[in-house]
């Protein structure tokens, strides 16, 4: 399927807690008990150009069926108080499948969305997901940064 292609938008924006209207395509909700940030990146692994260079990630730009791509989610606490109840939401790109078993995080509790997001399981009886969400066990400290992670694949 030479051509066929998708390109991805990567990119980072805060979002109150209260604020749970500023979720977006390519976006991550972060909700708490005050402010979170959050970053998202994602990569593929490319094939050295060069024998004897090592393989490395790089920015998903264009993708073709059947590419991998690394999501990392950066949630950040700017604040100068522990944030409690942080929940991370994130919405299934445009013409990506999740690869079962991907996801991780901190201390955290994941959970899978197959129907738009209206609710979440830890295990449901499908691997079509719409959405995946991590429940953090524990409170983000000021400053400090959790990385959540998955893999999908272009379909």
């Amino acid at each position: 399927m030479a051509g066929l292609g998708l390109a991805l938008a990567c990119g980072s924006h805060a979002v109150a807690a209260q604020d749970a209207e500023m979720s977006a395509v390519g976006a991550a909700l972060a909700t708490g008990t005050d402010l979170l940030e959050t970053e998202i990146t994602a990569e593929t692994f490319v094939q050295p150009a060069g024998e004897g260079d090592p393989p490395r990630f790089a920015v998903a730009r264009r993708l073709s069926a059947g590419d991998e791509v690394h999501y990392t989610i950066r949630v950040r606490n700017p604040g100068q108080e522990p944030v409690r109840d942080v929940q991370v939401t994130k919405r299934m790109p445009y013409g990506m499948q999740y690869l079962p078993g991907s996801a991780a995080g901190p201390a955290s509790d994941i959970e899978f969305s197959a129907d738009g997001g209206r609710s979440f399981q830890a295990r449901p009886e499908t691997d079509e997901y719409s959405h995946l969400r991590w429940n953090l066990r524990r409170p983000l400290p000021p400053g400090a940064t959790a990385l959540l992670r998955f893999r999908a694949t272009f379909r």
